[in-house]
């Protein structure tokens, strides 16, 4: 059980768009390639005791308090920390951020901790982001375990620009494809949506990405 709890949290860490069970990002793009990125995430307080499972409890893999933020937006040029909260409710932590951006560079560096989930480039006026890279199955142990934990947990992203913006669907290599069906989005306007249970984002075939133009 340990060792499956493990390979859970590890699965959990290694995309910042899921890793938190539940997820809210909402991006507004000015004219000039800067912005703001408002994130609103929730982490179970089960699944940040099982931490200590893999020795690094005192290395949070996301952003948790204001230093934890402060010195991770700090490394970002052109990344700046407007305010940051946390508070407790029954079973979950919930940490809000609000973070400005001068350009492309520094959204791509805020939003990817991978380094290659997320690309814009503000002169075309587009943005990939991938949700869930690999769209692997998983054996029936974990797929119980991951049912219960990401039970009542969503994730949601916005986008909006001062024009008209326009949303399509890709699968985890940023190929084309058809709107899930678990998802509930807005696919065109001057606010783009997209709103799905944090389950089926990691269930989804083939992983899932976005493709907003503007």
């Amino acid at each position: 059980m340990k060792k499956l709890l493990y390979i859970f949290i590890l699965f959990l860490f290694s995309a910042f768009m899921i890793s938190c069970i539940g997820v809210s990002t909402d991006i507004r793009m000015n004219r000039d390639g800067s912005g703001r990125i408002t994130m609103e995430y929730r982490i179970s307080k089960v699944l940040d005791s099982l931490g200590a499972l893999d020795g690094n409890e005192s290395m949070p893999p996301v952003p948790v308090s204001r230093v934890d933020w402060e010195r991770s937006v700090s490394r970002i040029p052109g990344a700046k920390l407007v305010s940051h909260s946390r508070r407790e409710i029954s079973q979950d932590t919930i940490i809000s951020a609000v973070i400005d951006f001068n350009d492309s560079q520094a959204l791509c560096a805020v939003l990817s901790a991978s380094g290659d989930i997320v690309s814009v480039n503000s002169g075309a006026g587009t943005l990939n982001m991938i949700f869930n890279k690999s769209g692997r199955q998983y054996d029936a142990d974990l797929s119980i375990l991951m049912q219960t934990m990401f039970s009542g947990y969503s994730f949601s992203f916005s986008f909006s620009a001062p024009d008209d913006c326009a949303m399509t669907f890709t699968d985890g290599r940023g190929n084309p494809i058809n709107s899930p069906s678990a998802a509930a989005a807005v696919l065109s306007g001057r606010r783009v949506s997209l709103s799905m249970n944090t389950l089926d984002v990691i269930n989804q075939s083939g992983g899932l990405g976005a493709r907003i133009s503007w």
